[in-house]
């Protein structure tokens, strides 16, 4: 039985590393591990064991938990990013370059720089990377990301009131359409359905399904149907209360439950609450 430990690296992603036998780590310990030959300093989010075969000597472990002097290096690792920072500052007015940079961290043991930057098409830094590289003395590795990692690097406060997604717990995009919204009912107005990436929310996707399920059992919009008062026309749902309003003859307009609401005629793709 192996066992693999899964690392928030600091500033940068998520990685499973393995656990060599013996080695006493908990969650929430900080550890230091190895992936592709660099050190890094991490918190471990999760455990696992598995019966997976032990992996070979390229894969990423976990090397030690983090002695005082390992968070002390971190810490000062910490400080040298930012100061490498305003170099990749100065590096990409020097190149007249057309990108924003997001964020900028060095490897544990200083061996690699890793510079995140977003731009609207590509991007020649060959020569911002061997000017840096001359400079801070190590490598230096560019990796584009989107606007959404972007926003996850950068942080900030939700319509919610809460940390964003991205930045507090979510580690992996979903994709997300407007059709989203349409089924929860949701003002299609761009400023209210967009987050602060400028792209649809992310939470739009996390109870679209409940939705789409419970719209299911629904007469949609439009049909006409037979209700304790009689027959009518549906103009409007409330999915979450399983509601439905109905407009009967007269112009009056009456709220059923929708199990005492039944279609009399169907249209072609049948009476399913998420067809459009």
């Amino acid at each position: 039985m192996s066992r693999f430990a899964l690392v928030e690296i600091e500033d940068g992603p998520r990685v499973r590393c393995y656990c060599e036998p013996g080695l006493s780590i908990h969650v929430s310990d900080r550890c230091i591990v190895e992936a592709d030959n660099v050190l890094e300093a991490g918190r471990v989010a999760e455990l696992e064991e598995s019966d997976a075969a032990v992996p070979d000597k390229k894969a990423a472990r976990v090397l030690r938990c983090a002695t005082l002097q390992d968070q002390a290096k971190a810490k000062e690792n910490a400080l040298r990013s930012k100061m490498a920072l305003d170099s990749c500052i100065q590096k990409v007015e020097k190149y007249k370059l057309e990108m924003r940079l997001g964020r900028v961290r060095y490897s544990f043991d200083r061996k690699v720089l890793m510079v995140l930057f977003t731009a609207e098409s590509r991007v020649d830094f060959r020569d911002m990377v061997k000017d840096l590289a001359g400079e801070l003395h190590t490598r230096v590795e560019m990796k584009q990301i989107g606007v959404r990692d972007e926003a996850g690097h950068i942080g900030g406060m939700g319509p919610c009131g809460r940390a964003m997604c991205c930045c507090s717990w979510l580690h992996r995009f979903e994709s997300i359409n407007v059709k989203m919204a349409k089924a929860q009912g949701l003002s299609l107005n761009p400023a209210t359905i967009s987050g602060m990436c400028g792209r649809l929310k992310c939470c739009l996707r996390y109870e679209y399904d409940q939705y789409r399920e419970l719209g299911r059992k629904m007469p949609r919009e439009g049909s006409m149907v037979t209700c304790p008062d009689g027959k009518g026309k549906v103009i409007g749902r409330d999915v979450l209360t399983q509601r439905v309003r109905v407009r009967m003859d007269q112009e009056r307009v009456a709220e059923f439950d929708a199990s005492d609401v039944k279609a009399i005629h169907h249209a072609g793709k049948g009476d399913r609450g998420d067809k459009k």
